[in-house]
């Protein structure tokens, strides 16, 4: 893979995997339906942290493609880096002051 097109790569793999793992954690806020039977509920956890778990590998997948794109494409790739990492500095921060 040329380095110019995996920097483009992690641009559009960063936001992805944020959405997704937004998704598993948000779909698992709140309480279940009292009338659902036991084994749709354990359906739905193992789908919700598939995604979860999904999203944090395509996170990691851009970060890598960022880094590997780096000496080509020094401005997308420290973009891309930065798009993967700031909602955890972000989340850190925000923890920390309040």
């Amino acid at each position: 893979m040329k380095q110019t097109t995996a920097s483009n790569l992690a641009l559009l793999l960063a936001p992805a995997g944020w959405v997704l793992c937004f998704i598993g954690v948000a779909s698992q806020m709140g309480d279940p339906n009292p009338d659902i039977p036991v084994a749709t509920l354990k359906a739905e956890r193992l789908t919700q942290m598939l995604l979860f778990y999904l999203g944090v590998l395509i996170v990691f997948s851009a970060l890598w493609a960022s880094g590997y794109s780096f000496s080509a494409a020094k401005r997308r790739a420290v973009i891309a880096a930065l798009m993967c990492v700031a909602p955890v500095i972000a989340l850190a921060v925000g923890d920390f002051i309040f």
